[in-house]
């Protein structure tokens, strides 16, 4: 082949190499632009799943709220005490549908510390005082520290005590709030209080409860450390708690002259056997979506349970 004739054979394959070229780079960014717009469709049809399976999940839990709240009435109805032994005190779980899953419990706030009972209004706050202290020690916390609790209830945001805190210190921190100078709404705000690290709130948590009014302690589904708190040494606390597995205790006086207590003089002021505040735990599952409320439940003289509050926990 001449040299001229090499040069139009190479010239006549530049444009069919170029036109290669332009068409696999469209062919690519099609792909590309595809893969994108699947990608995108298949989040917009998770992110609809999600939002619907979170609608029924919201629902179940409403459901199940008012579930726990019948079951509660009924389960005490006409009965003249409030133990771990009725109904109302086992957990329930079970499967809605193919694809949804609850559970449930309650719990007696009553059987709890009312941080409330240590407001300077309450008629047994002295008594109530010693024996959030011995609850606090139990915690290994500084007993000194009630001072502070019943401060930041104080209408009058000043301190009290050795351990209390009002306004003026409150106001010092990084950055600065003030007290609550009401009763406690939740057992949460326990960790706004002077002293109360987060270690600190850790341990006694699970013991503290705030309601809406000076309340009594159930001896009957009190823990341990509340029992021991009251005054009972820990194998009294133990014993107790055996006893009424078996045996609840239908009245103060049963419990205050129960073998476990033999010859030891009990204070029953701030006790008893019944309880009128609940705080029902409902959890749902729906596919990848999870629901979670907890509820306050009041149970009135009528029999009818009253919803106080709500907390709602929801993670997809």
């Amino acid at each position: 082949m001449t040299p001229r004739a090499r040069r139009r054979a190479f010239a006549a394959r530049r444009p069919r190499g170029v036109a290669l070229l332009i068409a696999l780079l469209i062919v690519v960014i099609l792909a590309s632009a595809s893969t994108a717009l699947a990608w995108q469709q298949t989040l917009a049809i998770r992110r609809t799943e999600d939002m619907l399976a979170s609608d029924q999940a919201w629902a179940l839990v409403l459901g199940g709220e008012a579930v726990a709240a019948q079951g509660l009435a009924t389960s005490l109805q006409g009965v003249g005490n409030v133990n771990l032994t009725q109904p109302w005190a086992q957990p329930r779980q079970g499967l809605v549908g193919s694809d949804a899953a609850i559970a449930g419990s309650i719990i007696d706030l009553q059987g709890l510390f009312n941080l409330n009972d240590l407001a300077p209004a309450a008629s047994a706050s002295a008594i109530m005082r010693f024996r959030f202290q011995h609850l606090l020690t139990l915690a290994g916390a500084d007993p000194g520290l009630v001072d502070a609790v019943a401060d930041w209830t104080n209408p009058i945001p000043v301190a009290t005590g050795s351990e209390g805190a009002g306004d003026a210190y409150y106001l010092g921190l990084q950055p600065p709030y003030r007290t609550g100078a009401a009763p406690f709404v939740s057992a949460s705000s326990l960790r706004l209080v002077r002293g109360f690290t987060q270690p600190v709130y850790t341990q006694i948590a699970p013991f503290v409860s705030a309601l809406p009014q000076p309340t009594t302690i159930n001896v009957n589904t009190a823990p341990a450390p509340v029992l021991e708190a009251i005054g009972l040494s820990p194998a009294q606390a133990q014993a107790i708690i055996s006893l009424r597995a078996k045996s609840p205790f239908t009245t103060l006086a049963q419990f205050l002259g129960s073998a476990p207590l033999a010859g030891q003089p009990l204070d029953g002021a701030g006790l008893d056997v019944g309880s009128a505040f609940f705080q029902s735990a409902i959890e749902v599952r729906v596919g990848r979506v999870r629901s979670g409320l907890d509820s306050v439940l009041e149970l009135g003289n009528n029999g009818k349970v009253t919803v106080l509050l709500r907390a709602r926990n929801t993670t997809p």
